[in-house]
């Protein structure tokens, strides 16, 4: 059977209005223009130079009434996730937030559009173009699959339109003017596994990592920091991107001739699953540690703690679990259970809810007076969003790497769940 299981690391975001297409007044007072000026041009306090200019299409996806946002994730191909899970959670916020405070974002509804991009770079280009020229969207969201978050947010560069994802890779991205992460990247979470692996007094170290370029600066902070730290790196080879129980089974047995006591893993869910089911297989018994997001989901857990595979599974993660969002945003749990369907709450939604009200800050700290450049000077101006969900994160010119740290999520196989073993962990100045 093939595990179900690729995070849909959904933002949904808002498209913006033009003057002379029906856009809504601002709020005298609140808003900055796009050319770094206050409301009706005069200058803004302390507002950065702009670094974005207003574009033909700058308020593309908004009327009086609505926003469209744009998003694509892996629905099929390698790895998926269970389309229902997907549909539920992508509308849950913004169904919340509707009927909650129905003046937010000047009164405007958020629709989501969405593609499927298959798991593929390519088909994710196809269906990144198609959600700006046929849907008209407004900016774009990236879910998993880092190459397929890179390859959409190039496009959405070159045509000038905004593109959140939860952190990857840095490489291909920091060059973006229009990119923004909305948590920490695979590279800035390498001090936290460090500290972590420290913490646990765990010292020979594999590092097990899928042979793609998208997480190839991923690796390379992770040595560094562990090169600094005198951990023991004993062992540091690919292992390919799709790799099946063959070449599982082949990694396994190199780390296990070197005793390796932890393995720092970046690979798929999938990857990661035959790996640490063919190391139980074997009577080896490493922890396993890595940067979030996908292998921290709980839908590895339901598969992998079938004989306790994954039960020394560790990762970092922009979100909570489900043992704790009950106190840290009371409002999932009700608003799941009355747009949910009548199913179970579940962490892809947590997932998709804390970047939803990421983006509903950014939009609102716009104003009403939105468009794209707005949008991404007032992003880049310094202030911090903070949603009590995932971890603040703020922006400068040139510096789409916001994050300021992440949740410790630790597998508990006889729940066959991620506990949270700490909330709000931060990286240090300099990190």
């Amino acid at each position: 059977m093939t595990p179900r299981f690729r995070l849909i690391a959904l933002v949904a975001a808002a498209a913006l209005v033009a003057a002379g297409c029906g856009q809504k007044s601002g709020v005298a007072g609140t808003q900055t223009s796009a050319d770094g000026s206050g409301v009706g041009g005069a200058p803004a306090d302390d507002a950065p130079p702009a670094a974005h200019e207003p574009g033909p299409d700058d308020t593309a996806g908004v009327t009086d009434d609505e926003i469209v946002i744009g998003v694509h994730a892996p629905v099929t191909g390698a790895s998926p996730l269970r389309q229902d899970t997907f549909d539920i959670g992508k509308d849950i916020y913004w169904d919340f937030l509707a009927e909650s405070e129905p003046d937010a974002l000047g009164g405007r509804r958020v629709r989501v559009a969405f593609r499927d991009d298959e798991f593929n770079p390519n088909r994710a280009v196809q269906v990144c173009r198609e959600l700006v020229e046929q849907e008209g969207a407004f900016l774009l969201v990236g879910g998993g699959g880092a190459d397929q978050i890179t390859a959409c947010a190039e496009y959405a560069d070159g045509v000038g339109v905004p593109y959140f994802s939860a952190g990857v890779n840095e490489s291909g991205l920091a060059d973006l003017s229009t990119y923004f992460a909305l948590s920490l990247t695979y590279a800035q979470q390498a001090p936290l596994i460090v500290a972590r692996l420290q913490e646990l007094e765990l010292e020979r170290i594999a590092v097990l990592v899928a042979d793609t370029p998208s997480f190839q600066d991923g690796h390379d902070a992770f040595v560094e920091a562990a090169e600094e730290a005198e951990l023991d790196i004993v062992a540091d080879d690919p292992i390919v991107k799709d790799a099946g129980q063959a070449e599982a089974l082949a990694a396994v047995q190199s780390l296990q001739n070197v005793d390796a006591e932890a393995v720092f893993i970046l690979t798929s869910p999938t990857v990661y699953l035959a790996v640490a089911a063919a190391a139980r297989g074997q009577g080896y018994d490493p922890v396993f540690i890595g940067p979030g997001i996908t292998s921290g989901l709980n839908v590895v857990t339901n598969v992998g703690c079938n004989d306790d595979n994954v039960a020394n599974g560790q990762f970092f993660s922009p979100f909570p679990e489900l043992d704790v969002i009950g106190d840290l945003d009371p409002d999932y749990l009700t608003a799941y259970e009355q747009f949910g369907g009548g199913g179970p709450a579940d962490d892809i939604g947590i997932a998709l809810w804390g970047l939803n009200k990421s983006i509903r800050l950014m939009l609102e700290a716009t104003g009403d007076e939105l468009g794209r450049a707005a949008l991404m000077n007032t992003i880049e101006a310094g202030e911090e969003f903070e949603t009590g969900v995932y971890p603040p994160v703020s922006y400068a010119p040139g510096e789409p790497f916001g994050g300021t740290g992440a949740h410790l999520l630790v597998a508990n196989c006889d729940a066959r769940q991620y506990d949270t073993a700490e909330t709000f962990v931060e990286i240090s100045e300099g990190e």
